[in-house]
């Protein structure tokens, strides 16, 4: 059996009800009262590949900002799916050359 995991979905803008009904249709959804924040469960293997999973089927029927898991892993940690653009991308990786990052820490390099 694949184990379930809770998925809150930060959107750009509201939802339409015509958005929420065709990606309700795939995935069922909880929207909050101004239809900015959505819930969601995904079956996967972990947490990471809940978010991956739900953001392909997802990104194209809503205008999704961030995808997170709702509650904790074993470790504390909440994972967040950001999609950035191409730019935005390029620009982060080049930064953090220049950092010294390790698991919990990162640090400016000399």
């Amino acid at each position: 059996m694949t184990p379930h995991h809770a998925v809150e979905i930060a959107l750009t803008r509201p939802a339409t009800p015509g958005e929420l009904r065709l990606a309700g249709r795939g995935v069922p959804l909880a929207a909050n009262a101004d239809r900015t924040r959505l819930m969601a469960v995904q079956g996967a293997r972990s947490p990471g590949g809940a978010l991956h999973g739900l953001r392909r089927r997802l990104d194209a029927l809503l205008p999704i900002d961030v995808l997170s898991t709702h509650y904790p892993d074993r470790h504390g940690q909440v994972l967040l799916n950001v999609a950035l653009g191409h730019a935005a991308d390029r620009a982060l990786r080049r930064d953090a050359l220049s950092w010294d990052c390790g698991p919990r820490t990162c640090s400016a390099g000399v």
